[in-house]
């Protein structure tokens, strides 16, 4: 273990303390839409999703609803998901999820058209991030389209959520290449540090 990688274990309790205060300050503003209408491009009408770390589903998932497809949120914190909840009530969106879940160790009973992990998976230690390749693919089918966010380089560094430090890391992008490759998904995109979608470094690729 690092001495920044014990860090990753606050991840949840820092989104359980400031989820409120960090909904309202990341708005509804939609910078990664270039993205999701890429991502969109490639998964038919009416898709499953399967959307890891999916917060408060604002404003990525409202996106996702209003083009027609069906969300499954996953969390792991409850304040998130309450939100997300309250956002999407049940007899409102009778068709969509949101479920308190470590990504990590989710187990679900059906497979999904599109898998989003964006400003999520990064929050993960390296070697948590190579095991999550395999819960991809098991959520994956055939023509499965895979986007997530992660660092431009290999390392950790610590942000700050109202002052808790707040832990990213990143392997490196050829690391990502082969673990894609040796789970079944081949690279369709990837950008580093996107100055079209405020710096991030995003990767697209499609289950075969």
């Amino acid at each position: 273990m690092s001495d920044q990688s014990h860090l990753a274990k606050n991840i949840i309790d820092i989104y359980k303390k400031h989820g409120h205060a960090w909904t309202a300050l990341r708005g509804d503003f939609l910078y990664e839409k270039a993205w999701l209408d890429h991502f969109l491009s490639f998964i038919p009408p009416q898709s499953n999703i399967l959307d890891l770390g999916c917060g408060s589903g604002k404003p990525i998932a409202v996106y996702l609803i209003q083009n027609g497809h069906v969300i499954t949120g996953i969390d792991s914190s409850d304040t998130m998901i309450a939100m997300a909840q309250q956002n999407f009530p049940q007899q409102d969106f009778p068709h969509h999820q949101w479920i308190q879940a470590d990504m990590r160790a989710v187990n679900l009973p059906k497979k999904f058209q599109g898998i989003l992990a964006w400003d999520s998976f990064f929050h993960l230690t390296p070697n948590d991030q190579r095991a999550m390749f395999q819960q991809f693919a098991k959520f994956a089918e055939q023509g499965t389209v895979l986007m997530f966010t992660s660092g431009p380089s290999v390392g950790e560094a610590i942000g700050d959520m109202f002052g808790d430090a707040l832990y990213h890391a990143s392997l490196s992008q050829d690391e990502y290449r082969q673990l894609l490759s040796k789970h079944g998904f081949e690279v369709v995109s990837m950008v580093a540090e996107d100055v079209g979608c405020a710096g991030h470094t995003v990767w697209l690729a499609k289950f075969i």
